[in-house]
């Protein structure tokens, strides 16, 4: 009997994924092909800062042999070529293969639940892309009229919906396969579940990792920004220019804070507004206080601001105190996750003091 409903569910499941697959348009196809495109050019952009930074390491430390360098920097080197192609071979429109049927079902699902850019969802996944660090993801970019970072989002969780969807397929075919085997234990159950969770875990990685990298340059930004904002204060407030203290604060350490204040100048000598540079910064370090700085500064640029310095030691004096308090909460935190194990360890101490100690007395 539950080998006739398995069958079942995954024949009505498999005709229901052609259909949705056939009633997809061309607009979901080209933006699977182009979001695949980005994701291979994003695996070989992570791939090559690890090379570099392995390098660096490398020629610092000198901890590995010489030959296992160069053939783990040889490996990377193939993975980078063969992201390279692959994203050519997509950006060309050449390439279209069975996983991105799996994905274009995954879009036309999400046409049928009504997901769209209102939802928390796909929004918070949205403003993840834009701050993820990829230039192609930033606020400002599109492609045909809508926003890459929207397009790349709903590929994510398109592709996470259809893979977990095929994964169901494949538990049911496996749970009949092993009935079918006469092993209907413990073997059918690890079988299912490895069915399931192979494909569910093949869409979420990629949703999770974008999310990750997000939330880590998320944290950098916040650890970072107190110190910025306080060498831009204490360089304004000696007297020099706003201009050259934001460039003397960018070039002062390679944090990522520092890194994106260069950025933004780069972009203001190739001939971008001050408030258009500050402003993509913006997007791509979530961040309030920034945001205030921001303010203040593009309003001293656009028609001056008398009380820059006290506008920019206000904001500095603010950071720093919830710096403070973050890292007070941090701590009760981390005491809160300690309590458990040191109350264990004290158990533990009582056990090897008190029993050897009564087992000396003769009752």
């Amino acid at each position: 009997m539950i080998t006739i409903v398995l069958m079942a569910l995954m024949t009505v499941m498999a005709v229901f994924f052609l259909v949705e697959s056939g009633k997809a348009g061309k607009g979901a196809a080209a933006e699977v092909v182009i979001s695949r495109a980005w994701s291979n050019k994003f695996g070989r952009q992570v791939l090559e800062e690890k090379k570099e930074a392995y390098i660096e390491q490398y020629n610092k430390y000198h901890r590995i042999k010489e030959k296992k360098a160069r053939n783990q920097l040889k490996e990377w080197d193939k993975q980078i070529a063969a992201y390279k192609k692959n994203e050519e071979t997509y950006m060309s429109g050449k390439k279209f293969s069975v996983l991105d049927q799996v994905t274009l079902f995954g879009y036309q699902l999400l046409v049928d639940i009504k997901l769209d850019g209102d939802n928390n969802l796909l929004r918070a996944l949205t403003n993840s892309c834009e701050r993820s660090g990829y230039v192609e993801l930033e606020r400002t970019q599109e492609t045909s009229g809508k926003k890459n970072s929207a397009i790349y989002a709903y590929y994510l969780l398109a592709s996470l919906f259809a893979y977990v969807y095929i994964g169901i397929m494949l538990a049911c075919f496996a749970g009949v396969v092993m009935i079918a085997a006469d092993n209907a234990g413990m073997g059918a159950v690890m079988a299912t579940l490895v069915a399931l969770g192979g494909p569910a875990l093949y869409g979420y990685v990629p949703y999770d990792n974008l999310r990750a990298k997000a939330a880590k340059r998320q944290e950098e930004i916040d650890q970072g920004f107190p110190n910025a904002i306080s060498k831009i204060t204490l360089l304004n407030m000696a007297g020099m220019n706003i201009t050259k203290a934001i460039e003397e604060t960018a070039y002062s350490d390679d944090s990522l804070m520092c890194r994106e204040l260069r950025l933004a100048l780069k972009e203001i000598e190739r001939g971008a507004t001050v408030q258009s540079a500050m402003t993509r910064m913006q997007y791509r370090c979530d961040n309030k206080y920034l945001d205030k700085m921001v303010t203040v500064v593009t309003k001293s640029y656009v028609s001056g601001n008398t009380n820059l310095d006290s506008d920019l030691k206000a904001i500095n004096d603010e950071c720093w105190l919830d710096k403070k308090h973050n890292a007070r909460r941090m701590g009760e935190a981390v005491q809160n996750k300690l309590f458990v194990p040191t109350m264990l360890m004290f158990v533990g101490i009582l056990v090897v003091i008190i029993v050897p100690a009564m087992s000396g007395f003769n009752f």
